[in-house]
């Protein structure tokens, strides 16, 4: 029959096995990073191997290009481990969810190969910001996916301010896609000055690249008033301050570092940390926003 873990060595061990694949789902993310930014991405000629070979060149963008393969296999097998603990454990949204997972990744596989085999990463078209961008926005699903799954293996209830969690979450999201996109298309510079863009608080949209940064640039500034906003609420409330403080100091730090990118041309230590706290405060936000987006699925488990 199955059940919810509920003892003290079930769930506790699927929590686990589930902390560990959102963990290197994040560190694959960022090593995707690091690919892009290093312009790493055909080091490795042909797909799946490496110079038709498990032991490529030793040389230092091959080696960054087939590390994050390596990662992509460990991260895949970890969690083909975990649907397969989920589906043992758990009916219903859960088996739901990893199963969609599970599709995700394979295609986000998928498209890595397109990439390689196509020499996305040289196209200067539509074509290559769709292939190149897409691989990283499901990377982006699956993150998400998993922390919900992880949140409701979990347990527990995120209080009376949980919609406050969901908007940010959802408004966090959105500038996370719209980075991806900026980052992809080439319009990371689009705006070279700061705090203006192009010379004006409104620049002229002479491209489509210009409007994308713009755009990129404003709802970063209106999330930054939403979290101080909601970080006021809570503390005038007395209301899970400590929340809404770690979420209003990651999104500082991500406007830093999304500062210090314009600033320093592109510096690639602040692209890394830039992506790294833009992902952790996605997690960060779903994991607390997953409650009430799973409260139907909660509701029935414990009814």
């Amino acid at each position: 029959m199955i059940r919810d873990y509920k003892g003290q060595t079930g769930r506790p061990a699927l929590g686990y096995i589930l902390g560990v694949t959102v963990l290197f789902t994040y560190l694959l993310m960022l090593m995707g990073t690091l690919v892009t930014s290093t312009g790493s991405g055909l080091a490795c000629p042909d797909w799946p191997l490496c110079y038709g070979s498990f032991t490529p060149p030793l040389q230092m963008s091959v080696w960054i290009e087939w590390s994050h393969r390596l990662l992509g296999a460990i991260t895949g097998l970890l969690i083909i481990i975990s649907t397969i603990f989920v589906w043992r454990s758990y009916r219903g949204w859960p088996r739901i969810m990893m199963t969609v997972i599970l599709g995700l990744l394979l295609t986000g596989v998928i498209l890595g190969g397109i990439t390689v085999l196509t020499e996305a990463p040289l196209l200067n078209s539509f074509a290559r910001v769709a292939v190149v961008s897409s691989h990283l926005v499901i990377a982006t699903l699956v993150l998400t996916c998993l922390v919900f799954t992880l949140r409701y293996v979990a347990g527990g209830s995120g209080g009376t301010a949980l919609g406050y969690s969901t908007l940010l979450f959802g408004a966090v999201y959105f500038q996370v896609i719209l980075g991806i996109l900026v980052r992809y298309s080439g319009a990371t510079l689009a705006c070279g000055e700061l705090p203006l863009c192009n010379g004006g608080i409104v620049p002229e949209f002479t491209s489509y690249l210009v409007a994308l940064h713009f755009a990129h640039r404003v709802s970063a500034l209106l999330i930054f008033v939403l979290a101080a906003s909601v970080l006021y609420r809570s503390i005038r409330e007395d209301e899970h301050r400590t929340r809404f403080a770690v979420v209003f100091g990651l999104i500082c730090m991500q406007a830093a570092f999304g500062i210090g990118i314009v600033a320093t041309g592109m510096f690639l230590p602040v692209i890394i940390m830039h992506g790294a706290t833009g992902f952790g405060l996605l997690a960060f936000l779903a994991y607390h926003a997953s409650p009430e987006l799973l409260r139907g699925a909660v509701e029935r488990r414990t009814a």
